[in-house]
């Protein structure tokens, strides 16, 4: 048959790709689900519902800019995650307040007492600054900073959810160094 010297495959390549096309394709199927379980799950990720708030995450700009347009930094943005750890992903704050400190210098606990300036926002007030992304719900602010008083060479930044049963829940401090 092969006349110009090939020879003919032999059984055991064609045995070869017959095994690995078994394999693909029962790899393929043992990794599919029914659905019932991980539509179940999906749901509950992406509904927040009436959850409470266990833990905060602040992430800041990583400088002061100027909102007033006259010389100095004046402002900062700020977002903040809400987290129950039920759900996988960022919930909305549905009740109680959230708080954004700003401390002069590094926020020490003796310093958490008595912040520079401190900015409140109610459940009412909230969904004006709420939006929603692939990794959830957050909320997103752009603070002016009130300079009746000289600005340190860095503030720090921090984040409080108050529970209705004024339970506190407090974000990591975030520290920014003033540009001159």
């Amino acid at each position: 048959m092969f006349s110009d010297g090939r020879h003919k495959p032999s059984v055991l390549i064609y045995l070869g790709l017959v095994l690995c096309i078994m394999w693909v394709g029962v790899a393929g199927v043992g990794c599919q689900t029914d659905g019932t379980e991980a539509n179940r799950r999906r749901t509950q990720t992406f509904s927040s519902g009436e959850k409470s708030v266990d833990s905060i995450h602040l992430f800041t700009s990583a400088l002061l800019f100027d909102l007033d347009g006259k010389p100095g930094p004046d402002g900062f943005s700020a977002l903040v995650y809400a987290v129950h750890n039920g759900i996988a992903k960022p919930v909305k704050i549905t009740n109680g307040t959230l708080e954004i400190m700003l401390y002069d210098g590094n926020a020490t606990p003796v310093q958490s007492l008595n912040p520079r300036q401190v900015w409140s926002y109610s459940k009412t007030d909230l969904p004006r600054y709420l939006s929603q992304t692939s990794i959830g719900f957050s909320y997103n602010f752009t603070l002016k900073i009130d300079k009746s008083k000289p600005l340190p060479s860095n503030v720090s930044i921090g984040a409080k959810y108050i529970s209705p049963d004024k339970d506190a829940v407090f974000a990591k401090t975030v520290s920014i160094a003033i540009e001159p």
